[in-house]
């Protein structure tokens, strides 16, 4: 027996070795892609509830009237 044949078990080929890390690597990137997108979803939502809970005096400081928070807190949190 010779020392690659030790090494390597029966059946297994360098050729077929990648193949569940490519299928992994294809189902990896768009469950990354949407798990970014969900926690930019929350982040903006949580965002536009905070401006909500401001009172006038504090919008004020930041240059934003209420009309203008009420208008950005009614926006789809999809929306930017």
């Amino acid at each position: 027996m010779s020392a690659n044949e030790m090494v390597r078990p029966t059946g297994s080929s360098p050729s077929t070795s990648p193949v569940p890390v490519r299928v992994m690597a294809a189902i990896a990137r768009p469950v990354w892609v949407l798990a970014e997108s969900l926690l930019d979803w929350h982040g903006r939502w949580k965002q536009r509830q905070a401006l909500l809970s401001l009172d006038d005096h504090l919008l004020k400081d930041i240059g934003v009237s209420r009309l203008d928070a009420d208008h950005e807190a009614r926006k789809p949190f999809w929306r930017g």
